[in-house]
């Protein structure tokens, strides 16, 4: 969805899958344009704990288009109200569909480690069914089975025999761990 020639180059999708993720969580929800990106959209979530402005683009490149007005048009709505703390608990995340093999370049990393004012999630190579996975930081971690989470030295044992060690010789050699702090392959 292309807004104005050489304009950035919107993916509606993702930005609709990001609304579904933070509705969820019972985020409040508003969504506004970025006039000086041809008025591409982007999704205003908050809660008790967070604000994040969200934008969506088919590709890197749209994506720096869109950071540099999305992050004015959320520090212009923070400067206008009073937040208290979690002001500073701002974020501009930017989804981005291609270009997952970018992730990690220095350029890509200076535009996340921008923290100036806001700080920035870049998430590259995302899909209608990762957006979950890009926007986690800011969901509650889910409940603990009802009987606790295994210890890791049960998780261990259980890695061992998926790599092929049966479980007798796993579970002894993870237990003469625990006694003396090495393993002996006697």
């Amino acid at each position: 969805m292309r807004s104005v020639p050489d304009g950035p180059d919107t993916d509606p999708q993702l930005l609709a899958a990001a609304r579904r993720a933070f509705a969820a969580r019972q985020f409040r929800l508003s969504e506004s344009t970025l006039p000086a990106a041809g008025d591409s959209p982007w999704l205003l979530a908050e809660n008790d704990h967070f604000v994040v402005a969200v934008v969506a683009a088919r590709s890197l490149e749209d994506l720096r288009v869109l950071e540099g007005q999305v992050a004015v048009a959320l520090g212009d709505l923070l400067a206008a109200t009073d937040l208290g703390p979690k002001r500073w608990d701002a974020y501009v995340v930017l989804l981005a569909r291609s270009d997952a093999e970018q992730r990690g370049r220095p350029d890509v990393l200076d535009l996340e480690y921008n923290t100036r004012s806001l700080r920035r999630i870049v998430s590259l190579g995302v899909s209608e069914t990762s957006v979950d996975e890009a926007l986690a930081p800011f969901f509650a971690l889910p409940q603990p089975p009802p009987g606790g989470l295994p210890s890791a030295y049960e998780e261990l044992v259980e890695q061992l025999i998926v790599h092929g060690i049966e479980r007798e010789r796993a579970e002894a050699a993870v237990a003469m761990y625990r006694r003396s702090g090495s393993v002996s392959d006697s």
